[in-house]
């Protein structure tokens, strides 16, 4: 057809299942692209054999001179061989087809490949052939249209408001261009001017450019005389060049036009013009190699196995882009990670500024395993000059330099000099330096402040007996008081470093402990505020915890080191269990334990009882006999149709007990799910690239083999926890079947790929109603098959089933850390905004080997338990303790039961559902304005999983119109970052100050009606919503008017009260609780906001909370007991004895085993003093 000019005609009438996506039919070159993409992606997933396009276009060459495929092929040449394997599998003769396809459409189009540009928009690609390529500006679109929100409007590509390209046939060419900027300050450096490549300019009247960089936008307006006009993310700019101080001198920039604040961006595509003076002179400013190629470092990174490693780079193969803001008046550099400091340094050298390259080589260094500097290569000199200088002066090597000491020193604040001072002193100054930390606003005073309450909780966490502390929700825990903690443990501080000791050895190295969504803005505080303390002092911030796998990383004093030097790891909870199983981390970390401290941010996360373990395991293939397999689909078949359990064809089986219990445990997982609000969308699915979204390491070990086939849970953190809801390989068994069975489609290509070996003998058996040809050789999916034939499901599901059962894989062997380990292998300290953990020893009392009552390790004053009937006076007292300065919190608790019925038809038709009512409550402020009831949604429970925030803005638009709600907060699922997306354009960019302190100038205090807050479920602990004090400080208004809390099946009132504390002026703030199953008594009909501490739901939740808190679970009494067990051993993980449960079931040897284990952990825990004594009062603790 295409040969002949037939295609456009009678291509529809093709029966070809790829030929009905294909969306460039109409024009040959953009049609040939599509095809090779086709091929390429069918070659990148079929990599077991030799087959390759270029093999089948010279067979195709060779064919095409013969009748008869065969004819003449002698048996043993590589022609007959690649027939052989095309004729093995049918999906090749869809392969052989897209390679005729492309081979028709190079000749139409005289060409071999057709050079195109890939833009994104509206989230699909779109193919433009131009007329002159350039591969750069290729590469450019398509990162540039991938990383920011394009949409595409009547053929139109816009980027906001902004027309940026004609898409449409016949469209000028797509040209990037060049825009050079100079300085409006009368200060002069050696940079004459910068120039900015990839440049787009925009389909406006006026001469407009658009330039990203970093996350942001600059908009660049030509007036008439030929002036620029630039805007930062819609704010007003400049470009200047500062003189800071002598350190930080003719620094060119940008600073902002209506303040005084520095924007320093760095990007490849900034090109500054230096003069060129003595640029080469080897004693001036120039070498003729560039530094930063001569500068490499050890970096840390994940391969496909999952393990780590470490690798030499150039600092010149590490560049990426940043935007670094320096704050008036202070204009101390701040950064928030380390590939800002390597940005940075090579900014400093671009500009020849050997000052500010100074000072972020000191700050580098602080953050690197190992920096190595190529001085020469064989004879050639690569470091020369005043750069060479400038390194040996910041490595400390060689004559001292005095002037560049009183120039350096004042860009550090000197802890190190109060190191005599009382410690509340010492809080003072740590607390009036933190100050200058922070942005200088227009009404004349600091951002942040510490106030007197935080000053007397930082000194209560330093000197406090208990471990754990307690501050309610929203008093700045973590961008107050973790990096004021940090400076503390950095300084000399005489009384500070006695209470850090904690009963035992000095500390010197520091271990920050975060929730895994908390990690990225915790690095950042730390990086903020650790990197410019004690001029010339040696110490260590690090982003990894595996960087103690590196021979250079030490704990202690290393040779030659007179005291040791002070460390700091930023880790998650389950990163650091996780290093805790590597031996070569145990060496260094156990003999070196009494000198380190952990803190704990979120304590209550950190030792939730469903949370305490971490298990890293070794896979091996199962060795499932057929008749397993088929004992497993029937009884699967059986509980997930409601038939009768089958008791004769177990009776078979060696072991019929156990596949009766398997078919009881089956139903009631079925019975489970049927809530919808436990449902297999909630918590399981397949793990792919879509649902590990926000997953930021490589997740290419979590979706390979088996892994992309099983049911898995969502909430599971690389392996999941033995002895969980999610490590139970039965209900992944169970559920896989019901994925099977319930969303087929998924399982299409896995299909594809194995219908060929279908039997006859099978075929006859189960699917007789399909045409074995076509069902063997055919091209028609998975899903289709289903859907058109439903009496063939089953037979279908059966082989698929069986097919993953054989994939899948077992442990073989295991490691496990649990928090309890580290609370008695560590002296830990740790705060919370909802105080509700278990009661342990801690590491001080375990070393001094006490036999007294264990201590409690958190204030419980305001504990309410059921057993102790208190008077509602006495009850709301309590509560009150707990609330804080939270005290006048509205809420209203509304039933979710509705939830039902609405999560079976979508997770969307349930927002709306929500939305609705809240709309209809006779209290609802829209009743009679134009303005929405509420602008914030916490979703606790994961409600709205699957749905992305693109679905979310679609509902909001068409449930509340244009004119409502103009923005949507929401939080990256990769990075943790603040976003906004715009309801009108789809434009999603950064929240960052800048763009809010626009959204203020626009909306002023009619902004908090203009943003809907969506935070998802795995934020709602911990995550700050930003500008919210700020906001209330300006405008005496909260920012959020109403939040809707979607609690549903969650039970655990700590939780709800984080989700809650999302917002942070929660005086002023409204609350919607959805909840369901609220008793009868509890609610009627819709009786409006009351105090939160008055509402008998709340007594119920609170004290439920208290009353399994204390007594925790037997989850966590066993893990305690593995705790005491490891402690015994001297080791930090346990390594599991009974593996895989279900096979040890299956094959009866499972009690066995469990009275070993039994025997084992009475012989070493109980008939061992010190573990016997600890287990006895913590048993004592707990039911007393």
């Amino acid at each position: 057809l295409l040969d002949f000019g037939l295609f456009d005609q009678y291509a529809k009438l093709l029966n070809i299942p790829f030929m009905k996506d294909l969306q460039h039919e109409a024009d040959t070159r953009e049609l040939q692209v599509e095809v090779a993409n086709l091929i390429y992606n069918f070659d990148r997933k079929h990599t077991e054999d030799s087959v390759t396009r270029s093999k089948v276009e010279e067979l195709i060459y060779e064919v095409s001179y013969k009748f008869f495929v065969n004819k003449n092929f002698p048996i043993n040449s590589s022609q007959f061989r690649l027939i052989q394997m095309l004729n093995g599998d049918s999906d090749y003769q869809e392969y052989v087809l897209l390679c005729k396809i492309y081979m028709s459409l190079c000749q139409i189009n005289k060409s071999i490949e057709v050079d195109y540009y890939k833009i994104r928009c509206n989230g699909q690609y779109h193919i433009i052939i131009p007329k002159n390529f350039s591969k750069m500006t290729s590469e450019y679109l398509e990162q540039v249209t991938v990383h920011h929100s394009f949409s595409e409007t009547n053929g139109i590509m816009m980027y906001d408001d902004i027309n940026v390209f004609d898409l449409r046939p016949g469209q000028p060419e797509i040209n990037l261009y060049r825009v050079r900027l100079e300085s409006n300050s009368d200060v002069q450096s050696m940079v004459k001017y910068l120039e900015i490549t990839n440049v787009f300019r925009t389909l406006s009247l006026q001469e407009q450019y658009l330039i990203f960089i970093a996350d942001n936008s600059i908009l660049i307006d030509v007036t008439e005389r030929g002036k620029m006009e630039i805007r930062i993310n819609k704010v007003s700019a400049e470009v200047a060049t500062i003189f800071f101080n002598e350190a930080l001198s003719f620094i060119p920039c940008f600073k902002y036009s209506e303040g005084e604040d520095i924007i320093i961006f760095t990007s490849r595509n900034i090109h500054y013009l230096v003069d060129k003076g003595g640029q080469f002179c080897t004693d001036y400013y120039g070498m003729k190699h560039e530094l930063i190629e001569c500068i490499k470092s050890e970096e840390v990174f994940v391969d496909l196995n999952d393990d780590v490693q470490f690798r030499k780079e150039k600092l010149s193969d590490l560049l990426t882009e940043s935007k670094v803001v320096v704050y008036f008046p202070d204009y101390l550099l701040l950064v928030s990670s380390r590939q800002q400091l390597i940005n940075l340094l090579d900014y400093a050298l671009y500009i020849r500024n050997i000052g500010f390259f100074i000072l972020v080589l000191f700050f580098l260094r602080r953050t690197s395993i190992h920096l190595e500097y190529i001085e020469r290569k064989e004879k050639v000199v690569l470091i020369s000059g005043p750069w060479r200088e400038a390194i040996v002066y910041v490595l400390n090597i060689g004559q001292k330099n005095p002037h560049y000491d009183r120039i350096f020193e004042k860009q550090f604040f000197d802890l190190n000099q109060h190191a005599n001072l009382p410690l509340r002193g010492f809080i003072d100054v740590l607390c009036e330096n933190f100050t200058r930390y922070q942005r200088f606003t227009e009404d004349g005073q600091y951002q942040i402040v510490p106030t007197e309450k935080q000053k007397q909780f930082l000194e209560r966490i330093i000197c406090g007996e208990e471990s754990f502390h307690f501050s309610e929700v929203g008093t700045g825990k973590t961008k107050v008081i973790m990096p004021l903690l940090c400076q503390t443990f950095l300084s000399s501080n005489i009384e500070a470093h006695r209470y850090l000791a904690r009963g035992g050895k000095q500390k010197d190295t520091l271990v920050i402990l975060v929730p895994e969504h908390l990690v990225p803005d915790a690095r950042h505080q730390v990086f903020k505020h650790c990197l410019n303390l004690n001029f010339r002092q040696e110490y260590r911030v690090y982003d990894d915890i595996f960087a103690l796998l590196h021979p250079q990383v030490h704990l202690g004093a290393n040779n030659g080191e007179s005291k040791p030097k002070k460390q700091i790891f930023v880790i998650s909870f389950n990163q650091f269990k996780k290093a805790l199983t590597y031996d070569k981390i145990c060496q260094k970390v156990r003999p070196h334990r009494e000198h380190i401290l952990v803190i704990a941010d979120e304590v209550d996360d950190f030792l939730d009882r469903d949370k305490l373990v971490f298990n890293i395991c070794s896979n091996k293939a199962n060795t499932f006999a057929p008749t397993t397999l088929e004992l497993y689909f029937e009884t699967s078949c059986a509980a997930y149709h409601r038939k009768e359990c089958p008791r004769e064809l177990f009776q078979s089986s060696p072991n019929p007990a156990y596949w009766i219990d398997l078919y009881e445990k089956f139903d009631a997982i079925h019975n489970e799910i049927q809530d919808a609000s436990k449902s297999l969308n909630k918590s399981f699915g397949i793990f792919n690239e879509q649902t590990l979204r926000h997953c930021t390491s490589s997740i290419s070990h979590d979706i390979e083999g088996y892994k992309a086939l099983i049911a898995r849970p969502y909430e599971s953190v690389n392996r999941a926890m033995p002895g969980s809801y999610y490590s139970d390989v039965e209900r992944t068994i169970f559920l896989t079947f019901v994925i099977l069975s319930e969303d087929i489609a998924k399982y299409d290509e896995l299909f594809q790929g194995e219908r060929k070996f279908i039997t006859f003998e099978y075929w006859r058996e189960y699917l007789t109603e399909l045409d074995y040809d076509e069902l063997v050789y055919g091209h028609n999916r998975l899903s289709e098959i289903a859907e058109n034939y439903p009496n063939a499901s089953l037979g279908l599901i059966r082989f698929l089933y069986i097919i993953i059962l054989k994939r899948m894989e077992i442990r073989d062997r295991s490691r496990s850390v649990n928090s309890v380990d580290i609370i008695f292998n560590f002296d830990c300290i740790g705060f919370t905004g909802t105080p509700f953990l278990d009661n342990y020893p801690t590491s001080d009392y375990i070393r001094h080997q006490r036999e007294d009552d264990i201590p409690p390790s958190i204030d419980r004053s305001f504990y309410a338990y059921t057993s102790e009937e208190l008077s509602q006076d006495e009850f709301e007292n309590r509560f009150s303790q707990f609330q804080g300065q939270n005290s006048d919190v509205k809420v209203e608790y509304v039933s979710s039961d509705f939830m039902q019925e609405s999560l079976k038809i979508g997770e969307m038709e349930t927002l709306k559902e929500i939305f609705t009512r809240e709309q209809e409550n006779p209290k609802a402020e829209s009743r009679k304005t134009t303005k929405a009831p509420f602008n914030a949604i916490v979703d606790l429970c994961g409600i709205f999983k699957l749905s992305t925030i693109e679905d979310v803005r679609s509902l909001v638009l068409e449930h509340f119109g244009p004119g409502c709600f103009h923005y949507i907060y929401h939080i990256d699922q990769s990075d943790g970052s603040d976003r906004m997306l715009c309801i009108k354009s789809k434009n999603d960019v950064t929240f960052d100050e800048e763009f809010y302190r626009d959204l203020c100038k626009r909306y002023g205090a009619d902004l908090r009606h203009k943003i809907f807050f969506f935070v998802d479920n795995r934020n709602y602990i911990g995550k700050d919503v930003p500008y919210q004090l700020i906001y209330q400080r300006h405008f005496k208004l909260p920012l959020f008017v109403k939040s809707v809390v979607i609690a549903h099946d969650v039970e655990d009132f700590s939780k709800i009260w984080q989700a809650m504390g999302r917002s942070r002026t929660m005086n002023d703030t409204t609350f919607s609780i959805y909840k369901s199953n609220i008793p009868a008594d509890m609610i009627k009909g819709n009786n409006g906001l009351g105090d939160i501490k008055t509402l008998p739901l709340t007594r119920l939740l609170y004290t439920k909370n208290c009353d399994c808190k204390m007594a925790g679970n037997l989850s966590s009494i066993y893990q305690t007991l593995i705790a005491l067990y490891n402690l015994s051993q001297d080791s930090f993980y346990y390594s599991d004895d009974i593996v895989n449960s279900f096979i040890e079931k299956m094959e009866m040897t499972i009690q066995t085993k469990v009275k070993m284990l039994e025997d084992k952990i009475a012989r070493v825990v109980l008939g061992t003093p010190v573990p016997a004594r600890i287990l006895e009062h913590i048993f004592l603790d707990k039911f007393r």
